[in-house]
């Protein structure tokens, strides 16, 4: 009896794309957020981005900050983009810093975003060895802070190999893929706010809440959940507890 045995896994690469709302060191934010949108079409979801734009003749920067009742149709349109892109993933965690401690911010941030892509990396299953580029939105940090360098290591402790190929720090308005992961981080963050209390009800910006909610075919995005709608990928997480 000859027993075979399977090879290498093949290599995927990915490119993703990472963002955050409100500001972990800050104590007036209460709800901190960090979003990961990633897939390795992302050639085909760029193409779709580029046609939407042109057809809506929309060329400004998307920003959940500035949804209104008069653009509200275009952020509508977005969200739809994304759920033609083939395997395509949004991850985000929502923290609660109500009941959290950190001691340094900068390494917590740092620790964060590793946790989430490496996370995010596992999660895609074993049929592929994946590899992922990372765009970041632009930050102005310390000489202390080892942004790239930690995220790194934290991602190889969780998939036990270089899995980040690179991390490039870009401003968003040059990039609608960090706009994407801006506009849907920030709907759901703003779902949890809204639960908690901690803002006033806006019309321009629920509608997009309630939009991605039906998008994504639940009752509500301000809870844990993991849905997959035509081949993309969702998963909320909310951490609220050290």
């Amino acid at each position: 009896m000859t027993t075979t045995h399977p090879g290498p896994k093949q290599r995927r690469d990915l490119q993703g794309y990472i963002d955050e709302t409100g500001v972990l060191h800050r104590k007036e934010d209460r709800i901190f957020g960090l979003g990961l949108i990633c897939s390795p079409h992302i050639n085909v979801l760029q193409r779709e981005l580029l046609r939407f734009r042109n057809r809506a003749n929309f060329h400004s920067e998307f920003k959940f900050s500035q949804i209104a009742t008069q653009n509200v149709l275009y952020y509508q349109g977005l969200i739809d983009e994304v759920f033609k892109a083939p395997e395509t993933m949004f991850a985000c965690v929502i923290y609660d810093k109500e009941k959290l401690v950190i001691k340094n911010h900068i390494k917590a941030y740092n620790s964060f975003c590793g946790k989430l892509i490496g996370d995010v990396i596992m999660s895609l299953g074993d049929n592929f060895s994946d590899y992922i580029t990372i765009l970041a939105d632009d930050l102005s940090t310390s000489k202390d802070d080892h942004f790239e360098r930690e995220i790194k290591a934290k991602v190889k402790r969780i998939t036990r190999r270089n899995a980040v190929t690179n991390i490039i720090r870009l401003e968003s308005h040059a990039v609608t893929e960090i706009q994407i992961c801006d506009v849907l981080l920030g709907t759901i963050a703003y779902a949890f706010k809204i639960e908690k209390g901690l803002v006033a009800p806006n019309k321009a910006k629920l509608q997009v809440v309630k939009y991605l909610q039906k998008k994504l075919r639940v009752p509500v995005i301000s809870t844990d959940l993991e849905r997959r709608v035509k081949g993309v990928r969702f998963k909320i997480t909310e951490i609220n507890q050290k």
